[in-house]
């Protein structure tokens, strides 16, 4: 082992003199010690070898998307009012079922997409389901000639420096594959998506890679390509495959993801907040209002109790409880652990699903409380479903956090907007204190912006 790592050394000391990226340099290094054999003289050979054979063994199983419109009819196939699908790319999740995963801002309400394969054939899909919280879907393909498709891997197992390649359309240029590594885990907060658990890569993702496959060295998928930082350079984000898995097939068995409802609004247990309930700053989430006849009510907690655990899982974040709420199957009784008064108890909750309430418009709340303002787009065929925002104070949360005039929001917390009456009776649902998701549509690209419902 000593004299690997001599010999790795020097190939390190080699490649360095030859004004190699640092990325390239140890990609080679990495890949010396997985080969089973080595020759000074034949290293990069062997990698390039390694690099060849991985795109190969993949590139065949990542498709690329675009909208479907029929001959003949302006907008066939394009349902609500011809609204467009976005382009993007796509990657075989299971061959013999025809099923495809994506990001759902790629098919964004549409029933039928255009899938182009690698040889050039090009099949119309059908969009199965759609899954906006997590920003991922499913197509189902029919096709004479047998598919290829890449194995899921598990993404619980990724590791910061770990190498990692990402396929897929940036800006129209089909096939493209890029390397890179894992440069942060479990990344939250980023607006992109209400239940967020990104992968970060420096491996270059720009748009059109949305809906394509990160892999790792083997070549199996460890994530779902959703999103890059427009303002930052070599930070791209994407779905773990272990969500990928989840998310996909309850779309392919309900057609939607049925999530648990726990029914409280939650806050980050801060300083002060600790010292009163004998708890510690950043461990656990605070509640901050119970809504009446949920769950949590008819468990009996209350304002104030602190939660440190979900059916045995540490919840340090609103963002963590979220996605573990999110995770159990609705009618499943789990058991939390809760902080009350400086004690700990444990409170069995049987979870329910998420039920809408349509509220008259009397008992909405000022759009203006919440900096700003909305109305009804025109009749632009060009412009997805949704509200346009007419008016932004800039000195309020939506306004500092980057909401213009003439943004369109699309979806309230993963619900889609059709309507300005629509609009303010999902605000009406949410709870003050509790987090607003605002899927916006801006220059044909798609963002995430989170606020909070202050009154």
């Amino acid at each position: 082992m000593t004299i690997k790592k001599n010999q790795a050394l020097k190939i390190y000391k080699e490649l360095s003199m030859q004004n190699l990226s640092l990325k390239f340099i140890l990609f080679v290094v990495a890949l010396f010690f997985a080969l089973p054999f080595y020759s000074e003289a034949g290293i990069l050979e062997q990698v390039e070898n390694e690099l060849v054979e991985l795109a190969d063994n993949v590139r065949p199983a990542v498709v690329s998307l675009s909208p479907f419109i029929a001959k003949g009819a302006i907008g066939d196939g394009l349902p609500n009012k011809g609204r467009s699908a976005n382009a993007g790319a796509g990657v075989v999740y299971n061959a013999e079922k025809g099923l495809i995963v994506t990001n759902s801002h790629v098919v964004r309400s549409v029933n039928k997409i255009k899938v182009t394969f690698k040889d050039g054939r090009e099949i119309i899909g059908e969009v199965l389901g759609a899954d906006e919280d997590t920003d991922l879907a499913v197509i189902h393909v029919l096709s004479e000639i047998p598919l290829a498709e890449v194995k899921f891997g598990d993404s619980s197992k990724v590791r910061v420096g770990q190498l990692v390649v990402a396929v897929g359309n940036p800006y129209g240029l089909n096939d493209t594959t890029t390397f890179g590594i894992v440069s942060g885990l479990k990344r939250e907060n980023v607006n992109l998506s209400r239940y967020e658990d990104f992968i970060q890569t420096d491996a270059s993702i720009n748009p059109g890679n949305s809906g394509g496959p990160l892999l790792n060295i083997k070549g199996e998928v460890i994530g779902i390509n959703t999103a890059i930082i427009n303002y930052a350079q070599s930070i791209g984000f994407s779905i773990p495959s272990n969500m990928v898995k989840h998310v996909v097939e309850q779309l392919v068995e309900h057609g939607e993801v049925h999530r648990g409802w726990l029914g409280v609004g939650i806050d980050p247990v801060t300083e002060e907040a600790a010292k009163k309930a004998n708890g510690q700053e950043g461990v656990g989430v605070i509640i901050n209002s119970v809504f009446e006849g949920d769950p949590a009510d008819r468990a009996g907690l209350k304002v104030g109790d602190i939660i440190l655990k979900i059916g045995g899982s540490d919840i340090n974040s609103p963002n963590k409880m979220i996605r573990v709420i999110g995770a159990i199957t609705p009618g499943q009784t789990i058991n939390m652990n809760i902080l009350r008064d400086g004690k700990s108890r444990m409170v069995p909750i049987k979870l329910e699903s998420r039920t809408k309430k349509t509220l008259p418009l009397a008992a909405v709340p000022s759009l203006d409380s919440l900096g700003f303002s909305v109305e009804n787009p025109g009749k632009d065929i060009n412009l997805p479903n949704g509200v346009l925002v007419s008016h932004v104070n800039p000195e309020s949360t939506a306004g500092l956090k980057g909401l213009l005039s003439g943004d369109l929001i699309t979806a309230v917390n993963g619900d889609v907007v059709d309507s300005q009456i629509e609009f303010a009776q999902l605000l009406g649902e949410i709870e003050k204190g509790s987090p607003i998701f605002l899927l916006v549509w801006r220059n044909e690209e798609k963002f995430h912006l989170g606020i909070v419902r202050e009154n």
